[in-house]
């Protein structure tokens, strides 16, 4: 089951930064043991309404009108755009959200083959998909003075010259996500229900 649980993690990564913080706090076996600062943890964003000007009885007229912020209509989350492409075409949501306790590992392991093919057709297609590092996981690579802590995750000295690759890392060299044209009502709506008649 352990795939399905890192479909589960990589949406809560992806969605949530208090989820990501989490796992990357787990990966990195504890901030002590590196001796990183504990990473802090997520407020919640909270929206508040925003605040309506009040009329004065005494207040004159302004020579120049004054521009009020107007709220932007609801829109679509590329999130969102991104779940319902994957849906769609690779029909995920319904392996990932589905229970499996009816299926053997045979089956689930058929079912997850197709939906892991087209997942990886469609995540390269929008994102171009490439490894960080060109380099085979096992070899030994040389680590850049002074490494971006995004694009390297040093485990162990970090004093050190050269490492032993764990994983190549990925990055994306290109992003072309659908662009949303349905309305404001649909805009959380991440596959529509099919009706047979």
């Amino acid at each position: 089951m352990r795939l399905f649980l890192a479909f589960r993690v990589f949406f809560a990564v992806m969605f949530r930064r208090d989820a990501a913080l989490q796992v990357r706090e787990l990966l990195d076996d504890g901030p002590a043991k590196l001796g990183h600062a504990e990473a802090p943890k997520a407020e919640p964003i909270v929206f508040k309404p925003a605040a309506t000007p009040q009329s004065t009885p005494q207040s004159k007229p302004q020579s120049t009108p004054q521009s009020t912020p107007q709220s932007k209509p609801i829109g679509r989350n590329e999130g969102l755009t991104l779940l319902s492409a994957l849906q769609r075409e690779a029909r995920l949501l319904d392996l990932v959200c589905e229970s499996l306790d009816q299926y053997n590992d045979a089956q689930i392991g058929a079912a997850a083959r197709d939906v892991l093919r087209d997942t990886r057709k469609t995540l390269d297609r929008m994102f171009g998909l490439r490894h960080l590092v060109e380099s085979p996981e096992g070899e030994t690579i040389e680590i850049p003075s002074n490494p971006s802590p995004v694009r390297w995750r040093i485990v162990g000295e970090e004093s050190g010259k050269s490492g032993t690759l764990s994983h190549p890392g990925w990055q994306a060299t290109k992003l072309d996500m659908p662009q949303w044209s349905g309305g404001t009502d649909d805009a959380m709506v991440i596959a529509a229900a099919e009706v047979e008649t």
